[in-house]
């Protein structure tokens, strides 16, 4: 009914629903506040918002994310603003999809700045000149700061999941040079990286081949007592020694054995997962010796798997 935009006949049947003691939840109201938005009626989605607060029903990110979205649609940015604002009072975390579309709308209002209004307000009535799942790839630094400065001015002060949001984002499709540069913004602003945040760039530098760039994360995140994920581990190892660079990938190697993480673990990944996979067989051999000649015991069955592996290859 709400799809169809049969308001009148979908508000009977929430009444109705309410009157038999089925009482809405957050997903009910968002179903029509979602439909008010997508028909720009957003007083009526704004009322919807106040009905649900009065009963006990606090918005969640999806619902606030639409209204940020029908706001930017419509070229109201300080609306969309202002709705975040709101979040960050209520203590709802924006999400992934919030900053999307934030990012979305201040690129079409600069794109109206600098092409005139007429034509950007043609775009925002017919067509996105920048789909939502091509902000990532798109974005600027100046971009991320624009955001920031936005956040400011309605006082939402942007804090480590801010940047987590972008910089995830932003290390998904490759884009680790802004990555890096909103990585040292947020340090020079005195915030310290989540585990989630260094884990994003790790991997991003590990797919990208920046060796360099990934053995300097993994040297900060063990200064921070952070765990770095194996999967990348493994990837770093493996490439820095395709590169002859057997010390540095020997470092790396010992600085996880260091870490909280089982040796099990570590052998699976990297030895049996990684370097035997890889046809490294003398890199892992050697790799096998330091883990023993250091004491470090691993499973039976583990050291099984690795014995047979070496010797089948």
């Amino acid at each position: 009914m709400l799809k169809e935009g049969d308001f009148d006949y979908a508000h009977k049947v929430f009444d109705e629903m309410v009157s038999l003691g089925h009482m809405p939840d957050v997903f009910t109201y968002t179903a029509f506040i979602h439909a008010y938005c997508s028909a720009g009626k957003l007083k009526e989605a704004e009322d919807m918002i106040v009905k649900m607060k009065e009963e006990g029903i606090m918005p969640d990110s999806l619902t606030y994310t639409l209204l940020i979205d029908a706001y930017g649609n419509l070229g109201s940015i300080y609306s969309a603003f202002d709705v975040l604002k709101r979040m960050f009072d209520t203590g709802c975390e924006p999400s992934h999809h919030t900053f999307s579309f934030l990012i979305k709308h201040l690129s079409k209002k600069r794109w109206m700045k600098e092409n005139g209004d007429a034509v950007g307000l043609y775009l925002i009535s017919n067509a996105s000149y920048i789909d939502v799942a091509d902000v990532w790839k798109t974005m600027e630094f100046d971009f991320a700061l624009d955001l920031f400065e936005k956040m400011l001015e309605h006082g939402c002060t942007p804090n480590v999941n801010t940047y987590g949001k972008l910089i995830i984002g932003l290390c998904k499709v490759g884009r680790l040079g802004v990555a890096q540069r909103l990585f040292n913004h947020m340090k020079e602003r005195g915030i310290s990286p989540s585990e989630d945040i260094f884990n994003s760039l790790l991997s991003c530098c590990c797919e990208m081949q920046m060796y360099g760039e990934a053995i300097k994360l993994v040297d900060d995140m063990v200064y921070h007592d952070y765990l770095p994920q194996l999967e990348s581990c493994k990837h770093l190892v493996c490439g820095l020694y395709e590169e002859g660079d057997k010390d540095k990938a020997n470092a790396v190697f010992c600085k996880l054995l260091h870490c909280e993480y089982n040796h099990d673990e570590v052998a699976w990944k990297l030895l049996i997962d990684g370097l035997l996979k890889k046809g490294l067989i003398d890199t892992c051999s050697e790799m096998l010796d330091v883990m023993e000649k250091k004491g470090w015991q691993i499973n039976p069955q583990t050291y099984a798997m690795l014995i047979e592996g070496l010797d089948g290859t």
